[in-house]
């Protein structure tokens, strides 16, 4: 017996027949290697292969990729009740629902919350727990989730938040674990580059709220050195990082580079760890299949355009890095260029290239020539 999520039964997993029927544990491994352990009715295709022996020869009937009574079959696995529900949320000052995928919580875990914690509430102490959604409205403390130490959760505990700004919380419940940490869309770059200015200066992206990068302009190039900060808020300095020690550290002193000039930096607000890098030139790199020579674009004036002409002899792929070496690059989709990013793959012909760093998330365009 074949098993398939594909009607064409690519990647089938074949079971041996015995008396007309398969191992139940067989079964069951098959459904969960395709479907994991929703409880919810799956539709996988299922048909027979026969064989003909005639002495040591053996045939398949019908030829390869022919199965009898090949059909679709509706499979109900039995709920195992696990210890986790569909819907939680988030409580104790305020009440949130958490996000969750459209997966069913057996193969994803993990609930989120994104959340603001004002100067007020932070001074007051910002109380959280995780309710589930089955009590949520009348929950008892004794049904809620809380801190208990280590990054794990438990009931009848509650978390206290002190310092303002806005957090991500992720909640794995069935293992009763958790992250909490600061989650700001963009980090601002104040410094001597643009009058210690939030709104005119670049930004820091992030895709996972933990690691933010991005290039700043910390003065006019030849220009001994230069200073900045990074800044959550943008209309004042309630939630800012400097470096003292070279931590990360909340209203630490100025970071400095030297000489000025464009920078790239890399932050982690969860490891309190900074990376910076002179931007010098950036090139194209592995390119058919070459990931030791790296083709160099041209900057505009003021470094936030690059261009150049590329020519892929087949399917390819390529990314972005900087100053000839790993120390950083972009890749991930044209769309949307992230840090040490995926590659990214590229079609046969000669193209004009366009980097933009005028705006987050970065992007880039191909131009047929």
């Amino acid at each position: 017996l074949a098993i398939s999520k594909d009607e064409n039964m690519a990647d089938a997993i074949v079971l041996p027949l015995e008396n007309g029927a398969v191992s139940s544990d067989d079964m069951e491994k098959a459904i969960v290697k395709f479907y994991n352990i929703t409880p919810e009715v799956v539709k996988p295709w299922m048909g027979i292969i026969a064989y003909a022996n005639i002495g040591s020869q053996q045939s398949r009937l019908g030829g390869e990729g022919f199965y009898y009574l090949k059909q679709q079959v509706n499979v109900l696995p039995v709920d195992v009740k696990l210890d986790i529900e569909n819907t939680y949320f988030l409580g104790g000052t305020l009440s949130q629902k958490m996000e969750h995928s459209d997966l069913h919580a057996y193969v994803d875990n993990n609930f989120i919350a994104i959340f603001e914690v004002t100067a007020a509430e932070a001074s007051a102490g910002f109380k959280w727990s995780i309710v589930p959604g089955s009590v949520e409205g009348n929950a008892t403390p004794a049904q809620c989730f809380g801190p208990s130490g280590d990054g794990t959760l438990a009931l009848d505990a509650e978390g206290t938040i002190t310092a303002p700004g806005r957090y991500r919380l992720v909640a794995n419940m069935l293992e009763k674990t958790y992250t909490l940490s600061l989650a700001y869309e963009v980090l601002y770059t104040p410094g001597s580059g643009n009058g210690w200015s939030q709104a005119n200066s670049m930004q820091l992206y992030t895709d996972d709220y933990a690691t933010y990068f991005g290039f700043t302009r910390t003065g006019e190039n030849g220009v001994a050195s230069g200073e900045f900060k990074l800044c959550a808020t943008l209309d004042n300095w309630d939630v800012n990082w400097g470096l003292n020690n070279g931590v990360l550290t909340p209203n630490g002193d100025n970071i400095v580079t030297a000489p000025a000039g464009m920078w790239w930096v890399k932050a982690n607000l969860n490891g309190l760890s900074l990376q910076t890098l002179l931007l010098e030139k950036i090139g194209v790199i592995g390119l058919n299949g070459d990931w030791n020579n790296d083709i160099y674009l041209t900057p505009s004036a003021d470094m936030l355009t690059w261009t150049g002409i590329i020519t892929a002899e087949g399917d390819t792929e390529f990314k972005f890095r900087l100053n000839g070496g790993w120390d950083a690059d972009l890749g991930g989709s044209v769309e949307k260029l992230v840090a040490s990013g995926s590659n990214m793959p590229i079609s046969a012909g000669t193209y004009e290239v366009t980097l933009d760093l005028t705006k987050v998330p970065y992007t880039c365009t191909l131009t047929a020539k």
